[in-house]
């Protein structure tokens, strides 16, 4: 990010109770930016950062429109919303709700904000309702409607909106992502509180890990020079193998960690053609959307993802200290 530009303008942040909203706050904060954290809950920050906090609740349009008006912020990050597939089954008409309808809220608190600039983080698991069944669930929809929204405000009254469509984000701190749970049971496993193996599904889900870290640092780049309209892909560009990264996890392990796998067979006897394709182009076949690689804007990540396994793994071990 470019620290001088970003120095005493001022943000506000929803969701900054969460995973990424937590790193991006404190991020944020120390290059000299004016943070308002939007949350459901306090949380504690860094005491050495100037973080100002607002209670409000996303769904509370007239409350929400209220702060945002008496904060005027030059930069609005929105990350607040369901980010769980399974919780969306449980609960999808709350997944709709505060995907979907807590962005338009958000957007219509901006609007009379013609200067703000608002990035919205959507989901590489969007998909659109006609989407094959293997890809849809209400989670998927849910962002998808959340994308859609964005883009229609964005064209509908001239307002400087950008999207970004973050991979797996990992890294130190409360997470409920794979590597954290890994990360936990690890460090229990060091400390001799013995659980039952860990369980992982298929040697072959694919997945892009990239650090949370990076993905502030994303987010902060669109914020200042992404084009209105535009949606980003916000990613390591390297895809691992659960097997993969079960084995740098056990590499790093101060003890011996005991796997199990729903899937049997080795990654080596699994075909090729499981393997997805680097990202020398990311295509939705569903929607037929090409979007640009993160280097083609100016951005590329810094955090290998073996540093990233070692900050988690500090993280979790500190814990009981």
């Amino acid at each position: 990010m470019d620290e001088a530009q970003m120095k005493d303008a001022s943000i506000v942040v929803t969701g900054a109770s969460g995973f990424t909203g937590l790193h991006a706050c404190q991020a944020l904060a120390a290059v000299g930016m004016k943070v308002t954290a939007f949350v459901r809950r306090r949380v504690s920050f860094d005491p050495a950062l100037a973080i100002h906090q607002i209670e409000v609740d996303l769904l509370k349009p007239k409350a929400l429109q209220y702060f945002m008006q008496q904060v005027s912020p030059q930069y609005v990050l929105h990350l607040a919303g369901m980010n769980a597939v399974q919780q969306s089954w449980r609960a999808p008409a709350d997944a709709m709700h505060i995907n979907m309808l807590g962005t338009v809220h958000v957007l219509e608190a901006v609007r009379e904000l013609p200067d703000t600039r608002v990035l919205v983080i959507t989901s590489k698991l969007k998909s659109a309702p006609t989407a094959s069944r293997s890809n849809l669930h209400p989670y998927a929809i849910s962002k998808w409607f959340q994308e859609q929204a964005a883009l229609a405000w964005s064209q509908l009254y001239q307002m400087n909106i950008m999207m970004a469509e973050p991979s797996n984000l990992i890294g130190p701190g409360p997470s409920t992502g794979i590597c954290a749970l890994l990360g936990g049971y690890v460090a229990r496993c060091e400390r001799g509180e013995h659980d039952q193996p860990f369980t992982f599904s298929s040697r072959a889900d694919w997945r892009d890990y990239l650090d949370v870290r990076d993905a502030v640092a994303a987010y902060a780049h669109i914020l200042q020079r992404g084009a209105s309209g535009s949606i980003y892909r916000v990613e390591s560009g390297r895809v691992r193998s659960l097997e993969e990264v079960s084995e740098v996890f056990q590499e790093m392990a101060a003890a011996s960690i005991p796997y199990q796998w729903k899937d049997p067979a080795p990654l080596s006897e699994l075909s090729s053609e499981t393997k997805p394709i680097e990202h020398s182009v990311k295509l939705n076949k569903d929607q037929l959307e090409v979007l640009p690689l993160p280097e083609s804007w100016g951005w590329t990540p810094k955090y290998s993802f073996t540093e990233s396994v070692a900050d988690i793994l500090k993280y979790y071990r500190q814990l009981r200290r």
